[in-house]
């Protein structure tokens, strides 16, 4: 009897022993929830693009007649004003068309003044009946022709006249040349379309950029928004100016439909040159010092095998009726004031008062969503209203106190972590 007890208590031993080691493990390897809590900081948000710089008015001169460019008076970066001589093209064969049209009009100047004694006489000659009609009727017509004659003579000098005055280019505008196309010695032909020779900005101190919006996001851009941007020459440095127009031609490319917001922007130290690229961020709203979460938190969502690891219980209706405890728990939520500070608020930057920028509201209601919180070491869900987003945080404009325990995901056994017992996506981030 005692040789067996004796077995029965080293099998009694080992059992033991394998309980506890399951046990330990189980509890090593047991799932934890991922936590964080509300915080207060500046949010906004924001619409990006690419641009492109651009003067806000940039004229291509060109030239109206043929011929060889015979001086150039203006160079790159060259400031100029509106009717200083920029080139000069050859003008000896315009000079000689000048001479030949003031010849040939006198010519007809001549031809008119017989044709017209001719047509004086006969007309004398008929009123005392000396001469035939016919005679008469054939002298009034050369007159009449003779008139014509005359009348072209003088089109084809003003337009002779014109084309010497066009081989002398001059600036249409008060600006800065930023193009010169042409050299010394080069023959322009000017045919269908003028040839460019000059393109002059009329004001580098304020430019403007081209930006081009997505369709999905175009609907959110007002005029007079503010803008920050930065340039690839100069990165570490931003730049500011506001949305001027939303043009209403759209272009598509890739079945890609975008849109063309130009925006004014200042540029006194002359930093910002034509055609530079551009990275544009409009910004929507701007709230400061706000309660704001995770934005993990509003795309948790519990699995049944995570709870069971986790020691909870799980029941097919737990969603359901989070949801339903969630709407409870908003409705007897109290808003929170938006806080708002605006020590450091740059009115200078964005060209409003503290006034209209801060009240770039939010609705109301705002977007519901349902998050978990650990109350005593147990998740409960809580029904929250959240307003703008961004770069991983989320406003808060109702319903936490600010010191809550938020779950925004679970460590799992194997050292990952998820957001979800289901990597199923955002789940019931909205009700």
């Amino acid at each position: 009897m005692k040789k067996y007890l004796k077995y029965i208590i080293i099998i009694a031993l080992i059992l033991i022993a394998i309980i506890v080691i399951t046990s330990l493990r189980k509890a090593k390897n047991k799932p934890e929830f991922r936590t964080t809590s509300p915080s207060f900081g500046n949010i906004r948000e924001v619409v990006t693009a690419t641009g492109s710089l651009n003067p806000y008015v940039l004229v291509s001169v060109g030239t109206e007649v043929s011929g060889k460019i015979d001086k150039l008076y203006k160079d790159f970066n060259d400031k100029v004003k509106k009717g200083e001589l920029l080139a000069k093209l050859d003008t000896e064969i315009l000079a000689t068309n000048l001479e030949a049209a003031k010849a040939d009009l006198a010519k007809a100047k001549t031809a008119l003044d017989q044709a017209k004694l001719d047509y004086d006489l006969q007309a004398e000659l008929l009123e005392k009946k000396m001469t035939p009609e016919y005679d008469a009727k054939k002298a009034l017509f050369a007159y009449q022709t003779a008139q014509q004659n005359f009348n072209n003579a003088q089109l084809t000098l003003q337009r002779a006249q014109k084309n010497l005055a066009n081989a002398y280019i001059t600036s249409p505008i008060n600006g800065i040349v930023v193009s010169r196309d042409v050299d010394e010695g080069q023959t322009v032909a000017a045919s269908m379309s003028s040839p460019t020779l000059f393109k002059i900005a009329n004001n580098l101190d304020q430019m403007q950029i081209s930006a081009n919006v997505d369709e999905a996001d175009i609907g959110k851009i007002k005029v007079g928004l503010p803008v920050e941007f930065s340039v690839d020459a100069y990165p570490s440095e931003n730049f500011s100016g506001n949305v001027k127009q939303i043009r209403l031609n759209p272009t598509t490319e890739s079945n890609v439909v975008s849109y063309s917001v130009i925006i004014d922007a200042a540029n006194p130290e002359q930093k910002l040159l034509p055609g530079m690229t551009t990275n544009v961020t409009i910004i929507i709203q701007a709230r400061e010092n706000v309660m704001r979460i995770s934005e993990t938190a509003t795309r948790f969502k519990p699995s049944k095998e995570i709870w069971e690891q986790l020691g909870y219980k799980w029941s097919d209706d737990l969603l359901l009726k989070a949801q339903k405890e969630a709407y409870a728990s908003l409705a007897k939520a109290k808003a929170i004031p938006a806080k708002t500070d605006t020590t450091n608020f740059n009115q200078k930057k964005y060209g409003k008062t503290k006034q209209e920028f801060s009240s770039k509201t939010i609705s109301s209601s705002g977007k519901a969503a349902l998050i978990w919180v650990l109350e005593d070491n147990q998740p409960k869900p809580k029904g929250i209203r959240t307003g703008i987003s961004e770069s991983g945080y989320i406003e808060v404009i109702e319903g936490l106190t600010g010191n809550e325990t938020i779950i925004t995901g679970v460590n799992t056994k194997s050292g990952s972590e998820t957001n979800n017992g289901t990597q199923g996506g955002p789940g019931m981030r909205h009700f």
